[in-house]
């Protein structure tokens, strides 16, 4: 057994770290399997195997949460190897596998087709938590996928700003520095097809186009082109010299890309009430988030790896979900999932099938609301 993760388990009761060939413990109740690059044959480990093993550590933390609330539960690591070395075949012939309620995993796309042959044929959740790629469950009645493309956020997004903005003066900015995507492309085809007005704001001519375009009766809500922190930085400066704010009410809106603005950007996502949707957020000011924090760097004596998302973080949230779910549901969890909630710190999760013959997508949306006051804003839809 390698040292290198069994040390981090002297604290937690019955949990086990195995090569896909090695035995495996045995107790009741809920068991679980997770499959990750953990890349156990290397010391030096590369950023996806440093991840993997952070995506990990928040399980057991879930783990260990939830046996002090009194449920048993069994955790099997299996070490899916690399690129150049994979151990796929060697974990799918682990006899673990077919005893497990819930398979969270893989986290190479490589894996996914022959970990869910696997989970159809036994009838195992199979939980597929980092891939992004477009219809991974079509096909794969047992899989879950947890990670899904901004892009098919975009309906729920467009529908929801229709919702609570179309009465509101909305101004494009265009901003040309070669980062610009589909999305406001795409947004506009949606204001149009519901009939609500909007302009567009060059911003080589943004002073004069601008003044002649604000609504000092309504809330002017401006959507800059590019997503990037150049862009942001140079409208808000733009507004800041001209004193925007002194007569009119802006609301900045954009994409997930804000949630990885620098520090020094932070002041105007509050004085512009920056609002943006996004598959995850770290919200560094929750109470819960810094608890989760202080304990996994006490537990494992460090930091998560410095990424969005943090991989700690999302390990926690995706496997108190589904132990949580599975713990009330049992067999019942597939006709359930689509009810089930929990209060995630970073990854808000919502499963919903999209037909007889497909797994489960991740539909859940946060919006994030920047307040003026300094209050950050939560929004799960």
């Amino acid at each position: 057994m390698k040292k290198l993760i069994f040390s981090y388990l002297l604290l937690l009761a019955n949990v086990c770290v195995l090569n896909a060939q090695e035995y495996v413990c045995n107790t009741e109740q809920i068991h679980v399997a997770v499959v990750m690059p953990f890349d156990l044959d290397n010391n030096a480990k590369s950023i996806e195997a440093k991840k993997a093993l952070d995506f990990y550590k928040g399980i057991l933390l879930t783990v260990d949460s939830m046996k002090h609330a009194g449920v048993s539960i069994d955790v099997l690591a299996l070490d899916e190897g690399s690129a150049e070395n994979s151990k796929i075949e060697n974990v799918v012939q682990h006899p673990f596998l077919k005893e497990a309620d819930v398979i969270i995993g893989p986290g190479r796309n490589a894996n996914i087709v022959a970990l869910a042959s696997f989970a159809q044929i036994h009838r195992v959740p199979l939980v597929v938590p980092f891939t992004n790629t477009p219809n991974i469950p079509e096909g794969k009645p047992y899989v879950f996928q947890c990670n899904t493309k901004h892009s098919a956020h975009y309906t729920k997004v467009f529908n929801r700003f229709v919702k609570f903005h179309s009465n509101e003066n909305i101004l494009f900015v265009n901003i040309n520095d070669n980062q610009s995507g589909t999305f406001t492309s795409e947004f506009t085809n949606h204001l149009v097809e519901n009939a609500i007005p909007y302009h567009h704001i060059d911003f080589s001519e943004f002073d004069d186009q601008l003044l002649e375009l604000l609504d000092s009766t309504r809330n002017n809500v401006l959507i800059p082109s590019s997503p990037s922190a150049k862009a942001f930085d140079m409208l808000c400066l733009k507004l800041d010299d001209m004193k925007i704010l002194d007569k009119y009410q802006i609301q900045l809106i954009g994409t997930p890309e804000w949630q990885t603005l620098p520090a020094k950007s932070q002041k105007n996502m509050y004085r512009y009430k920056a609002t943006f949707f996004t598959a995850y957020y770290n919200n560094n000011l929750s109470s819960r988030t810094k608890a989760f924090i202080n304990k996994f760097n006490d537990a494992f004596h460090h930091e998560q790896y410095g990424s969005y998302p943090r991989y700690g973080e999302m390990g926690h949230d995706i496997s108190a979900f589904f132990l949580t779910a599975i713990q009330r549901y049992g067999n019942q969890l597939f006709k359930n999932i689509q009810r089930h909630d929990y209060n995630s710190l970073q990854l808000p999760l919502h499963f919903v099938r999209n037909n007889d013959s497909s797994g489960f997508t991740n539909q859940a949306t946060y919006v994030i609301y920047y307040k003026p006051e300094g209050d950050v804003i939560l929004s799960t839809f």
